[in-house]
């Protein structure tokens, strides 16, 4: 990776989140600001604050690898596909599965196994995030749906490379988390400073 390219992330990053708010969060309560809670709050917020995480029994790829994270163990390599996206590409368009739902669990995935990827130092899984990455450049727009900016540190890794369509997607993500009334929600700011983390620490 090319060290300006994660400084200049990590810059953009710092200017827009709000990692005080983490003083006062319980990850077992935690509600974005439409009273909404997803099954991969608890795992993150664990991973963010350093508390504990309840044993995951069920969810998606993105919960798993999350909930990896926040205990500090776990295989991941079994659990994501060998290559394009992480879960299954034949999910979009299946009725149970809404194209929305999917892309966002698929970029929550990729930010949680590149974290994994720096936390354990082992580059296949970043790698691999990586892969995915440049999958949903070619293949998805950015999620804009949720206003949940997944994944930058994933594209900002690329972008940090030379890929000019990954960080046109990363700055896309960030954006559209924005766009609505100008500031982070309140769950899509705990998202960033996920992506903040992990930066910070490959960059170490």
């Amino acid at each position: 990776m090319a060290l300006n390219g994660i400084e200049t992330w990590i810059a953009r990053l710092r200017a827009v989140v709000d990692e005080t708010v983490l003083r006062d969060i319980e990850p077992s309560s935690f509600v974005d600001e439409r009273g909404t809670r997803r099954a991969v709050d608890g795992p993150l917020i664990a991973w963010l604050s350093g508390g504990s995480v309840m044993p995951i029994q069920d969810g998606g790829l993105d919960v798993w690898l999350w909930g990896a994270l926040a205990a500090g163990e776990g295989a991941a390599g079994d659990l994501f596909c060998a290559d394009g996206p992480l879960q299954d590409a034949d999910a979009p368009g299946r009725g149970d599965v809404a194209i929305e739902v999917w892309t966002e669990r698929e970029l929550s995935a990729i930010q949680a196994l590149w974290t994994l990827g720096v936390e354990r130092a082992e580059p296949a899984l970043r790698e691999r995030a990586e892969a995915a990455a440049r999958w949903c450049v070619e293949e998805m727009q950015p999620d804009n749906a949720t206003a949940h900016p997944w994944g930058v540190n994933a594209f900002a890794a690329l972008s940090a490379t030379g890929d000019i369509e990954a960080e046109l997607y990363a700055q896309t993500l960030v954006h559209n988390a924005q766009v609505g009334t100008g500031r982070l929600g309140r769950f899509a700011n705990l998202v960033l400073v996920g992506s903040l983390r992990s930066l910070e620490s490959a960059r170490a």
